[in-house]
């Protein structure tokens, strides 16, 4: 009997999950992403402007979802290492922040929970519109009591909440180990990866799983596109794929909540056509793959031999003693898919 990891008997759609317009700083408007992305093979965007909740609705249709939801920031007052005498480096480049990637699954939704009125004054002097933004008047403060009021207010609310660019945020696992009540972990973000080479991240992902706080975690990828200068060199990136029966917000919002996806990196991603257990073996179908990795919860590690070959299909006995595991899916052009961690007792017979 299979067990499927990933839902059989559903449509696969691309979403970009990390994405700025004009509505924040970005230099495209909503509609102008909605289009470039549509044509690159998209079916989804989620416009995560900075701190300002604004639904889309006006983008959906039969073949696009925009998807209400922000990015919301919580910015430390010191700097997070020792600036050497003589040496001096702006609060911008030295200090922590927290960015979460929050996704309401109402569309209509757009209290700011964990926010009061003076977050907006600088879009304001920015002339930026906006608007009657409805506040419950919580100040966030970088201390991890605050942090984790920030994720609770945001669930209580119906948010989804994801950790995003951690590398880029100067976070260490004091930061992020302690963090509770996250749906997901940003385990790439393609903007800052092509400028740092630093933001793929999958190792932040296991730390956090192998933690404990964190068990339930799931990853995703996204864009983190702002396009400046009319630029799409960080566009089309981090996507996540999403299995739902019909391209319905409740629908897509379930299958994001209940882990019914998996990511993957490249303007072409490589895909997991089919990932199931089957007598106790974990069966993965997937297009042309160099590697295919099986990573246990500990130094339990797996891999199909490929002899420097291009396979779509690879097996991996389940072993109790891996706890929990998630695959790999590696292409020629070193691009990744990756599902999240599975627990092998729920698979097991």
């Amino acid at each position: 009997m299979k067990k499927f990891l990933l839902p059989d008997g559903v449509n696969w759609y691309r979403a970009n999950m990390h994405c700025h317009t004009t509505v924040s700083d970005g230099h495209y408007t909503p509609a102008e992403i909605k289009e470039a992305y549509k044509n690159m093979g998209y079916s989804i965007v989620a416009y995560t402007d900075h701190e300002i909740i604004k639904t889309h609705n006006d983008l959906t249709d039969d073949e696009f979802l925009a998807i209400t939801s922000s990015e919301f920031s919580i910015n430390d007052s010191k700097p997070c290492f020792e600036i050497p005498d003589g040496k001096y480096m702006d609060g911008w480049r030295s200090k922590k922040v927290i960015h979460l990637g929050i996704y309401s699954k109402d569309p209509n939704n757009t209290f700011h929970p964990a926010t009061d009125n003076s977050i907006f004054n600088w879009w304001k002097s920015q002339g930026k519109d906006v608007g009657e933004v409805e506040v419950d008047g919580y100040s966030r403060q970088y201390t991890l009591e605050s942090l984790n009021e920030t994720i609770k207010r945001l669930n209580e609310k119906g948010f989804l909440v994801s950790l995003h660019h951690p590398n880029w945020s100067l976070n260490d696992m004091d930061d992020y180990l302690n963090l509770e009540g996250l749906w997901s972990l940003e385990i790439l973000n393609y903007a800052t990866e092509r400028i740092s080479g630093a933001e793929y991240c999958p190792y932040i992902y296991d730390h956090m799983v192998r933690n404990g706080k964190n068990r339930n975690l799931f990853c995703n990828m996204g864009d983190d596109n702002h396009n400046r200068g009319g630029s799409f060199d960080h566009s089309f990136g981090g996507s996540t794929i999403i299995g739902a029966k019909e391209l319905k917000y409740d629908q897509v919002m379930e299958a994001l909540e209940k882990g019914e996806f998996y990511c993957a990196s490249g303007k072409n991603p490589p895909k997991i056509n089919a990932l199931y257990v089957e007598d106790n073996i974990v069966k993965i179908d997937c297009s042309p793959a160099t590697d295919i990795f099986m990573t246990g919860m500990g130094r339990n590690f797996r891999f199909a031999n490929t002899d420097g070959k291009e396979i779509t299909h690879a097996e991996f006995k389940l072993d109790p003693q891996d706890i929990m595991f998630r695959i790999t899916v590696r292409d020629k052009y070193n691009n990744n898919a990756h599902t999240h961690f599975y627990t092998v007792s729920d698979y097991l017979e």
